[in-house]
Protein backbone atom coordinates (compact mmCIF):
# COMPACT_ATOMS: atom_id res chain seq x y z
CA UNK A 1 0.00 0.00 0.00
CA UNK A 2 2.73 2.20 1.03
CA UNK A 3 4.53 1.40 -2.06
CA UNK A 4 1.92 2.49 -4.33
CA UNK A 5 1.01 6.02 -2.67
CA UNK A 6 5.12 6.35 -2.95
CA UNK A 7 4.42 5.78 -6.74
CA UNK A 8 1.53 7.73 -6.76
CA UNK A 9 2.79 10.96 -5.10
CA UNK A 10 5.94 10.84 -7.51
CA UNK A 11 4.19 10.27 -10.34
CA UNK A 12 2.21 13.19 -9.94
CA UNK A 13 5.32 14.84 -8.96
CA UNK A 14 7.04 14.45 -12.16
CA UNK A 15 3.52 15.24 -13.60
CA UNK A 16 3.60 18.63 -12.06
CA UNK A 17 7.49 19.06 -12.84
CA UNK A 18 6.88 18.26 -16.51
CA UNK A 19 3.38 20.90 -16.45
CA UNK A 20 6.14 23.66 -15.17
CA UNK A 21 8.70 22.82 -18.07
CA UNK A 22 5.95 23.24 -20.23
CA UNK A 23 4.58 25.89 -19.51
CA UNK A 24 8.09 28.40 -18.94
CA UNK A 25 8.96 26.83 -22.24
CA UNK A 26 6.09 28.34 -23.51
CA UNK A 27 6.32 31.76 -21.89
CA UNK A 28 9.92 31.59 -22.91
CA UNK A 29 8.41 31.13 -26.42
CA UNK A 30 5.47 33.98 -26.05
CA UNK A 31 8.56 36.62 -24.95
CA UNK A 32 11.00 35.82 -27.67
CA UNK A 33 7.86 36.38 -29.89
CA UNK A 34 7.46 40.17 -28.80
CA UNK A 35 10.76 40.68 -28.61
CA UNK A 36 11.89 39.57 -32.00
CA UNK A 37 9.15 39.86 -34.32
CA UNK A 38 9.44 40.91 -38.18
CA UNK A 39 10.40 45.00 -37.71
CA UNK A 40 10.04 47.57 -40.74
CA UNK A 41 12.42 50.20 -40.51
CA UNK A 42 12.35 52.69 -40.53
CA UNK A 43 9.23 53.36 -39.01
CA UNK A 44 7.32 56.59 -36.98
CA UNK A 45 7.33 56.23 -33.21
CA UNK A 46 3.33 56.27 -33.93
CA UNK A 47 3.76 52.60 -35.71
CA UNK A 48 6.57 51.33 -32.91
CA UNK A 49 4.25 52.45 -30.16
CA UNK A 50 1.33 50.71 -32.17
CA UNK A 51 2.51 47.00 -31.47
CA UNK A 52 2.23 47.57 -27.94
CA UNK A 53 -0.09 46.21 -25.80
CA UNK A 54 -2.49 48.84 -23.93
CA UNK A 55 -0.46 47.84 -20.26
CA UNK A 56 3.15 47.96 -21.74
CA UNK A 57 1.95 51.33 -22.87
CA UNK A 58 0.76 52.17 -19.35
CA UNK A 59 3.96 51.20 -18.01
CA UNK A 60 5.91 53.78 -20.85
CA UNK A 61 3.63 56.54 -19.29
CA UNK A 62 4.42 55.42 -15.91
CA UNK A 63 8.32 55.70 -16.68
CA UNK A 64 7.49 59.12 -18.14
CA UNK A 65 6.11 59.86 -15.27
CA UNK A 66 2.72 61.45 -17.15
CA UNK A 67 0.02 61.17 -14.24
CA UNK A 68 -3.82 61.61 -14.40
CA UNK A 69 -4.25 59.54 -17.88
CA UNK A 70 -4.52 56.21 -16.79
CA UNK A 71 -8.22 56.23 -18.14
CA UNK A 72 -6.94 57.22 -21.62
CA UNK A 73 -8.30 54.47 -24.48
CA UNK A 74 -5.19 52.99 -26.30
CA UNK A 75 -5.03 55.09 -29.28
CA UNK A 76 -5.40 57.87 -27.08
CA UNK A 77 -2.47 57.27 -25.30
CA UNK A 78 -0.59 56.44 -28.01
CA UNK A 79 -1.25 59.86 -29.18
CA UNK A 80 -0.05 61.12 -26.11
CA UNK A 81 3.30 59.10 -25.74
CA UNK A 82 3.52 60.55 -29.56
CA UNK A 83 3.95 64.05 -28.08
CA UNK A 84 5.96 63.36 -24.60
CA UNK A 85 8.71 60.71 -25.69
CA UNK A 86 10.78 63.72 -27.41
CA UNK A 87 10.29 65.73 -24.78
CA UNK A 88 11.02 62.73 -22.49
CA UNK A 89 14.82 62.52 -24.82
CA UNK A 90 15.25 65.68 -24.19
CA UNK A 91 16.62 65.26 -20.89
CA UNK A 92 17.26 61.60 -21.18
CA UNK A 93 21.21 62.58 -21.09
CA UNK A 94 20.49 63.42 -17.56
CA UNK A 95 20.48 59.65 -16.44
CA UNK A 96 22.40 57.85 -18.82
CA UNK A 97 26.12 56.95 -19.13
CA UNK A 98 28.51 56.38 -22.27
CA UNK A 99 27.22 53.56 -22.96
CA UNK A 100 23.39 53.47 -23.19
CA UNK A 101 24.06 57.15 -24.78
CA UNK A 102 26.69 55.70 -27.51
CA UNK A 103 23.91 52.87 -28.42
CA UNK A 104 21.29 55.43 -28.93
CA UNK A 105 23.40 57.80 -30.87
CA UNK A 106 25.08 54.83 -33.29
CA UNK A 107 21.87 53.91 -33.91
CA UNK A 108 21.12 57.46 -35.31
CA UNK A 109 24.19 57.31 -37.18
CA UNK A 110 23.48 53.75 -38.96
CA UNK A 111 19.62 55.07 -40.09
CA UNK A 112 18.20 54.30 -37.15
CA UNK A 113 18.77 50.90 -36.53
CA UNK A 114 22.01 49.07 -35.43
CA UNK A 115 22.52 45.00 -34.89
CA UNK A 116 21.40 43.30 -31.14
CA UNK A 117 24.48 42.30 -30.31
CA UNK A 118 24.99 40.87 -26.05
CA UNK A 119 21.73 42.54 -25.36
CA UNK A 120 19.86 40.48 -22.25
CA UNK A 121 16.53 40.15 -21.65
CA UNK A 122 16.70 42.90 -18.77
CA UNK A 123 18.12 45.37 -21.08
CA UNK A 124 15.31 44.71 -23.56
CA UNK A 125 12.75 45.42 -20.80
CA UNK A 126 14.64 48.73 -20.07
CA UNK A 127 14.37 50.00 -23.59
CA UNK A 128 10.97 48.53 -23.91
CA UNK A 129 9.89 50.77 -20.98
CA UNK A 130 11.10 54.11 -22.08
CA UNK A 131 9.36 54.12 -25.76
CA UNK A 132 12.69 55.00 -27.23
CA UNK A 133 14.33 51.85 -28.39
CA UNK A 134 12.85 48.91 -30.20
CA UNK A 135 13.95 45.21 -31.01
CA UNK A 136 13.17 43.15 -33.84
CA UNK A 137 13.91 41.05 -36.80
CA UNK A 138 14.75 43.07 -40.17
CA UNK A 139 16.19 41.24 -43.26
CA UNK A 140 17.09 37.91 -41.11
CA UNK A 141 19.26 39.88 -38.28
CA UNK A 142 17.66 41.20 -34.99
CA UNK A 143 18.36 45.04 -34.28
CA UNK A 144 17.90 47.97 -32.14
CA UNK A 145 16.02 50.63 -33.27
CA UNK A 146 15.02 53.96 -33.17
CA UNK A 147 11.55 56.02 -34.65
CA UNK A 148 12.75 57.91 -37.89
CA UNK A 149 11.88 61.39 -36.33
CA UNK A 150 13.83 61.17 -33.46
CA UNK A 151 16.86 60.55 -35.24
CA UNK A 152 17.86 64.48 -35.97
CA UNK A 153 16.88 64.87 -32.20
CA UNK A 154 19.27 62.49 -31.40
CA UNK A 155 22.33 63.68 -33.52
CA UNK A 156 21.54 66.63 -32.35
CA UNK A 157 22.37 65.26 -28.42
CA UNK A 158 25.95 64.56 -29.76
CA UNK A 159 26.75 68.25 -30.19
CA UNK A 160 25.31 68.71 -26.69
CA UNK A 161 28.24 69.83 -24.52
CA UNK A 162 25.93 70.05 -21.23
CA UNK A 163 25.12 66.51 -22.33
CA UNK A 164 28.54 65.43 -22.71
CA UNK A 165 29.32 66.75 -19.68
CA UNK A 166 26.75 65.02 -17.57
CA UNK A 167 26.94 62.20 -19.15
CA UNK A 168 30.65 61.63 -18.82
CA UNK A 169 29.88 62.77 -14.65
CA UNK A 170 27.33 59.80 -14.70
CA UNK A 171 29.65 56.99 -16.26
CA UNK A 172 32.32 58.29 -13.41
CA UNK A 173 29.38 58.00 -10.94
CA UNK A 174 27.88 53.93 -11.45
CA UNK A 175 31.64 52.93 -12.26
CA UNK A 176 32.90 54.54 -9.11
CA UNK A 177 29.98 53.12 -7.22
CA UNK A 178 30.53 49.93 -8.40
CA UNK A 179 34.50 49.72 -8.21
CA UNK A 180 34.04 50.40 -4.79
CA UNK A 181 31.48 47.68 -3.86
CA UNK A 182 33.52 45.23 -5.96
CA UNK A 183 36.29 45.59 -3.54
CA UNK A 184 34.98 46.55 -0.65
CA UNK A 185 31.40 44.54 -0.42
CA UNK A 186 29.07 46.16 1.52
CA UNK A 187 28.85 50.27 2.48
CA UNK A 188 26.71 52.50 4.14
CA UNK A 189 25.53 55.81 3.05
CA UNK A 190 27.94 57.75 4.60
CA UNK A 191 30.91 55.72 3.75
CA UNK A 192 29.94 55.43 -0.06
CA UNK A 193 29.56 59.28 0.01
CA UNK A 194 32.25 60.28 1.72
CA UNK A 195 34.34 57.88 -1.01
CA UNK A 196 32.82 59.21 -3.76
CA UNK A 197 33.61 63.07 -2.96
CA UNK A 198 37.41 61.71 -2.25
CA UNK A 199 37.37 60.21 -5.56
CA UNK A 200 35.47 62.86 -7.65
CA UNK A 201 37.18 66.18 -5.87
CA UNK A 202 33.98 67.16 -5.58
CA UNK A 203 30.90 67.59 -3.29
CA UNK A 204 27.91 64.99 -4.29
CA UNK A 205 24.76 65.77 -5.61
CA UNK A 206 22.02 63.31 -3.84
CA UNK A 207 19.26 63.54 -5.85
CA UNK A 208 21.15 63.48 -9.38
CA UNK A 209 22.91 60.74 -7.47
CA UNK A 210 20.60 58.45 -6.77
CA UNK A 211 18.53 59.15 -9.67
CA UNK A 212 21.20 58.19 -11.82
CA UNK A 213 21.96 55.19 -9.79
CA UNK A 214 18.75 53.71 -10.13
CA UNK A 215 18.12 54.03 -13.14
CA UNK A 216 21.43 52.32 -14.24
CA UNK A 217 20.46 49.24 -11.87
CA UNK A 218 17.50 49.39 -13.52
CA UNK A 219 18.85 49.28 -17.38
CA UNK A 220 21.01 46.33 -15.41
CA UNK A 221 21.51 44.84 -11.95
CA UNK A 222 25.01 45.55 -10.52
CA UNK A 223 24.20 45.96 -6.81
CA UNK A 224 21.29 46.46 -4.61
CA UNK A 225 20.32 48.80 -1.32
CA UNK A 226 18.67 47.80 1.80
CA UNK A 227 18.56 49.05 5.31
CA UNK A 228 22.47 48.52 5.56
CA UNK A 229 23.60 50.22 2.48
CA UNK A 230 24.37 49.45 -1.13
CA UNK A 231 26.11 46.02 -1.75
CA UNK A 232 27.33 44.47 -4.28
CA UNK A 233 25.45 42.23 -5.87
CA UNK A 234 26.99 38.62 -5.03
CA UNK A 235 27.22 39.67 -1.44
CA UNK A 236 25.51 37.03 0.42
CA UNK A 237 25.10 38.89 4.01
CA UNK A 238 25.53 42.95 4.10
CA UNK A 239 25.05 42.84 7.76
CA UNK A 240 27.61 40.47 8.26
CA UNK A 241 30.45 42.31 5.82
CA UNK A 242 29.63 45.63 7.73
CA UNK A 243 30.34 43.91 11.01
CA UNK A 244 33.75 41.98 9.80
CA UNK A 245 34.36 46.45 8.49
CA UNK A 246 33.76 47.74 12.13
CA UNK A 247 35.89 44.56 13.80
CA UNK A 248 38.68 46.09 12.02
CA UNK A 249 38.14 49.69 12.99
CA UNK A 250 42.01 50.19 13.37
CA UNK A 251 42.29 48.84 9.58
CA UNK A 252 42.21 51.52 6.73
CA UNK A 253 39.70 50.49 3.48
CA UNK A 254 42.41 49.41 0.98
CA UNK A 255 43.85 52.23 -0.67
CA UNK A 256 42.65 51.89 -4.51
CA UNK A 257 43.31 54.14 -6.91
CA UNK A 258 40.55 56.02 -9.01
CA UNK A 259 41.87 54.27 -12.66
CA UNK A 260 41.28 50.97 -10.59
CA UNK A 261 37.91 51.12 -9.22
CA UNK A 262 36.93 52.49 -12.76
CA UNK A 263 38.27 48.86 -14.26
CA UNK A 264 36.12 47.25 -11.70
CA UNK A 265 33.65 49.13 -12.08
CA UNK A 266 33.03 47.64 -15.79
CA UNK A 267 30.11 45.05 -15.91
CA UNK A 268 31.09 41.32 -14.88
CA UNK A 269 34.42 42.93 -14.30
CA UNK A 270 36.47 40.37 -11.65
CA UNK A 271 40.33 40.78 -10.66
CA UNK A 272 42.16 38.17 -12.98
CA UNK A 273 45.31 38.03 -11.24
CA UNK A 274 48.50 35.45 -11.01
CA UNK A 275 46.47 33.56 -8.50
CA UNK A 276 43.34 33.39 -11.16
CA UNK A 277 45.53 33.10 -13.87
CA UNK A 278 46.92 30.13 -12.70
CA UNK A 279 44.20 28.19 -11.26
CA UNK A 280 42.34 28.52 -15.04
CA UNK A 281 45.53 27.09 -16.67
CA UNK A 282 45.83 24.19 -14.00
CA UNK A 283 41.83 23.57 -14.68
CA UNK A 284 42.18 23.37 -18.00
CA UNK A 285 44.92 21.26 -18.20
CA UNK A 286 43.96 18.94 -15.53
CA UNK A 287 40.29 18.36 -16.42
CA UNK A 288 38.49 17.96 -19.38
CA UNK A 289 36.93 21.21 -19.65
CA UNK A 290 37.31 24.23 -21.71
CA UNK A 291 38.94 27.86 -20.74
CA UNK A 292 35.33 28.86 -20.57
CA UNK A 293 34.45 26.46 -18.15
CA UNK A 294 37.59 27.27 -16.13
CA UNK A 295 36.90 30.76 -16.20
CA UNK A 296 33.40 30.58 -14.53
CA UNK A 297 34.60 27.95 -11.50
CA UNK A 298 37.74 30.17 -11.09
CA UNK A 299 35.05 33.34 -10.61
CA UNK A 300 32.78 31.32 -8.42
CA UNK A 301 36.32 30.52 -6.24
CA UNK A 302 36.76 34.54 -6.12
CA UNK A 303 33.25 35.24 -4.84
CA UNK A 304 33.41 32.69 -2.57
CA UNK A 305 36.64 34.01 -1.19
CA UNK A 306 34.82 37.64 -0.84
CA UNK A 307 31.83 36.25 1.17
CA UNK A 308 33.72 34.56 3.68
CA UNK A 309 34.22 30.79 2.69
CA UNK A 310 36.72 28.54 4.27
CA UNK A 311 39.20 26.81 1.70
CA UNK A 312 37.08 23.28 2.52
CA UNK A 313 34.25 25.49 1.27
CA UNK A 314 35.81 26.00 -1.96
CA UNK A 315 37.28 22.54 -1.75
CA UNK A 316 33.89 20.96 -1.55
CA UNK A 317 32.25 22.80 -3.79
CA UNK A 318 35.09 21.98 -6.95
CA UNK A 319 35.00 18.54 -5.94
CA UNK A 320 30.96 18.29 -6.98
CA UNK A 321 32.00 20.09 -10.24
CA UNK A 322 35.53 17.77 -11.09
CA UNK A 323 36.41 14.19 -10.87
CA UNK A 324 39.83 13.85 -9.36
CA UNK A 325 41.97 11.03 -11.14
CA UNK A 326 44.29 10.89 -8.26
CA UNK A 327 45.37 12.27 -4.78
CA UNK A 328 48.35 13.85 -6.55
CA UNK A 329 45.62 16.13 -8.87
CA UNK A 330 43.70 16.74 -5.61
CA UNK A 331 46.95 18.19 -3.78
CA UNK A 332 47.71 20.71 -6.85
CA UNK A 333 44.20 21.76 -6.91
CA UNK A 334 44.40 22.52 -3.13
CA UNK A 335 47.74 24.72 -3.81
CA UNK A 336 46.11 26.25 -6.73
CA UNK A 337 42.91 27.47 -4.69
CA UNK A 338 44.62 28.02 -1.72
CA UNK A 339 46.75 30.37 -3.75
CA UNK A 340 44.14 32.42 -5.19
CA UNK A 341 42.71 32.43 -2.32
CA UNK A 342 45.44 34.50 -0.36
CA UNK A 343 45.71 36.78 -2.93
CA UNK A 344 41.98 37.60 -3.29
CA UNK A 345 41.11 41.19 -2.38
CA UNK A 346 38.31 40.39 0.31
CA UNK A 347 35.21 41.63 1.35
CA UNK A 348 35.45 40.89 5.23
CA UNK A 349 39.09 42.63 5.52
CA UNK A 350 38.15 45.96 3.32
CA UNK A 351 39.76 45.18 0.22
CA UNK A 352 43.03 43.62 1.82
CA UNK A 353 43.92 40.36 1.05
CA UNK A 354 45.12 37.84 3.65
CA UNK A 355 48.13 37.60 2.77
CA UNK A 356 49.10 41.42 2.63
CA UNK A 357 47.87 41.53 5.97
CA UNK A 358 49.80 38.23 7.24
CA UNK A 359 52.86 40.23 5.81
CA UNK A 360 52.25 43.85 7.65
CA UNK A 361 52.22 40.88 11.02
CA UNK A 362 55.46 39.42 10.07
CA UNK A 363 57.12 42.76 9.82
CA UNK A 364 55.87 43.55 13.21
CA UNK A 365 53.19 45.77 12.90
CA UNK A 366 50.60 45.65 15.62
CA UNK A 367 47.89 47.68 14.86
CA UNK A 368 45.79 45.53 13.47
CA UNK A 369 42.95 44.83 16.53
CA UNK A 370 42.23 41.37 15.05
CA UNK A 371 45.00 38.66 13.80
CA UNK A 372 44.12 37.50 9.94
CA UNK A 373 46.32 34.32 8.95
CA UNK A 374 46.80 33.35 5.60
CA UNK A 375 44.01 30.71 4.68
CA UNK A 376 44.54 26.94 4.44
CA UNK A 377 42.32 23.60 4.26
CA UNK A 378 42.54 22.42 8.23
CA UNK A 379 43.88 18.60 9.28
CA UNK A 380 40.65 18.11 11.02
CA UNK A 381 38.77 19.91 8.14
CA UNK A 382 35.93 17.37 6.52
CA UNK A 383 38.62 16.05 2.95
CA UNK A 384 37.92 18.35 0.17
CA UNK A 385 37.76 15.47 -1.85
CA UNK A 386 34.49 14.61 -0.71
CA UNK A 387 34.93 11.14 0.74
CA UNK A 388 33.62 12.05 4.35
CA UNK A 389 36.83 12.07 6.47
CA UNK A 390 38.87 13.97 8.07
CA UNK A 391 41.54 15.56 5.62
CA UNK A 392 44.66 14.07 7.96
CA UNK A 393 42.90 10.47 7.53
CA UNK A 394 42.33 10.91 4.01
CA UNK A 395 44.33 13.25 0.92
CA UNK A 396 46.15 15.28 3.96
Amino acid sequence: MNNKTDKKLEDAMLNMLAGVKDFRKQEEEKQYKKYWSEIKVPFSLKEGLGKYTKYELDEIRKSLQIKNVSNLKKDKLIDLLVEEIPHYLERIYLLWDSERFHLLTNMASKEGRSKALNIADEQIRYFRANGLIYTGVHEGEKILAVPSELIEQINALKSNIEARGTIKRNTEWIKLTGGLLYYYGTLNLNQLIEMLEKYTKEPLNLRDYFQVIHDANDFRKQFYIDEEGFSHLRVFDPKKVLQEHKSRKSLPFYPLTKDQLLTAGEYNFVERNKGYAQLVSFLTENFKIDKAAADQLAEECVYATKNGDSPNDVLQYLSRMLEFENKETLHKLIDNVVFLMNNTREWFLKGHTSTELSEVEKTGNKNNSKRVEEIKVGRNDPCPCGSGKKYKKCCG
